[in-house]
């Protein structure tokens, strides 16, 4: 039987780059201790802040082997998000993320062929999970991205029947009345993860989060603060949050991976200003 125990607040990691868009597999170390001297137990590798749909699936190897490398040192849980490529591919990760000691995974759907019902969404789960059986599967709900948009609490309660290692679900929609429903289905040793910007002072005992963790103590007023930062500037959210976080921790994480674009000098330095003033940087 397959357990899954990761529970909390699991960050999503940033794939660290060199300014030629190499991957910096140096930082990762670093990053990893700075994680676990902060709080944090688990972490998530791969997801739309690590920016593996725009990776190779060696590069994806190579980044996933240096944080279960990482975690020797510092405990981590590591998750890894192996959707976002063609199916073998992601067959592929799979397997090779139990072989190397991974603790758990996370699938997008297909993003091409996308499953139009509950059915598809579910044999092609089951084909991710066939392929690492002894390790946790859950599900990558993001339908602001990957425009699938099926019934969530219908495929848990599908998924949960048919596949022996599933065990939840990333929620990231900031429709909470379906998150609701999808909490009603899960099992017990399942969870799910809220993804989305939406307030989370209140908490169900089966949901915990997937944030991104730039400093590390914060309470609401400061993450709140921060969304409107991020969202006040008009371009995607990741490079804000590379930049952010090379501001706050002095970790280089470098620019986004291309097609994305790098931040401008001036807008790195208005999210430095605006992150001086709330006290998160000198």
């Amino acid at each position: 039987m397959v357990n899954f125990t990761a529970r909390g607040l699991m960050p999503p990691v940033f794939t660290p780059l060199n300014d030629d868009h190499t991957i910096n597999y140096g930082v990762i170390p670093a990053y990893a201790k700075f994680l676990a001297d902060s709080g944090i137990k688990s972490v998530l590798v791969g997801g739309t802040t690590g920016e593996h749909m725009s990776l190779s699936v060696a590069d994806r190897k190579k980044v996933v082997d240096a944080w279960v490398v990482a975690a020797k040192t510092t405990g981590l849980h590591i998750q890894v998000q192996v959707g976002g490529a063609p199916l073998a591919d992601v067959i592929e990760l799979a397997r090779f993320c139990q072989d190397v000691g991974a603790d758990s995974l996370l699938t997008l759907p297909e993003l091409y062929f996308k499953p139009s019902t509950v059915d598809d969404l579910v044999f092609y789960v089951s084909q991710v999970a066939k392929a690492a059986p002894k390790l946790p599967v859950l599900y990558y709900h993001i339908p602001s991205m990957s425009k699938v948009e099926i019934n969530m609490p219908a495929f848990v309660t599908a998924a949960t029947a048919s596949i022996p290692n599933f065990k939840g679900i990333k929620f990231t929609s900031n429709d909470l009345s379906e998150g609701a429903q999808v909490l009603r289905a899960l099992k017990d040793g399942q969870e799910m993860f809220l993804g989305a910007d939406t307030d989370t002072r209140t908490k169900h005992r089966r949901t915990s989060w997937h944030q991104t963790v730039t400093f590390s103590h914060v309470d609401v007023i400061q993450c709140l603060t921060a969304f409107t930062i991020q969202s006040s500037f008009i371009c995607p959210w990741v490079p804000i949050m590379k930049a952010g976080m090379e501001i706050v921790t002095g970790i280089k994480v470098g620019p986004p991976s291309l097609p994305q674009k790098p931040l401008s000098s001036e807008a790195k330095q208005r999210i430095h200003s605006k992150l001086r003033t709330l006290g998160l940087s000198k």
